[in-house]
């Protein structure tokens, strides 16, 4: 199925549970991320930029948030320490609250998720943020 086609199905997972039934797919949405539970400062920026020249924060935000709405991976750069996260949802197949999605580019923002590490890949799969 092309890309086209399957993009609008975020919208609609029980239509997506639906057509992967028919074709006796397995389907993942919905599933949470495994991971231990954090609440870590600092700021979520696209890792295109970041990664390429540490391009980031308020001067950044419109840029990064024009990447992640072209499907452009997202990294939460932690406030303490040198570790940099790929930004997962939380549940696969669900976005990320749209409270979190406003907030990429600012700094010092406080997310709540998991943390995991898989294939040396450390990743945060944010739940959505904390007051």
């Amino acid at each position: 199925m092309p890309f086209t086609e399957v993009q609008p199905l975020v919208f609609d997972p029980a239509k997506a549970r639906r057509l992967a039934k028919q074709g006796n797919i397995d389907l993942l949405v919905g599933q949470a991320v495994p991971g231990k539970v954090v609440s870590l400062r600092g700021e979520i920026s696209d890792a295109n930029c970041y990664l390429g020249g540490h391009t980031h924060a308020y001067d950044h935000a419109f840029c990064a948030k024009l990447c992640a709405a072209a499907g452009g991976p997202l990294v939460f750069i932690p406030d303490q320490g040198e570790e940099i996260y790929l930004v997962l949802s939380e549940r696969n197949g669900i976005r990320l609250p749209e409270n979190v999605l406003d907030r990429i580019g600012v700094p010092g923002i406080v997310v709540k998720g998991k943390v995991l590490n898989s294939g040396g890949v450390r990743a945060l799969a944010v739940e959505g943020l904390t007051p």
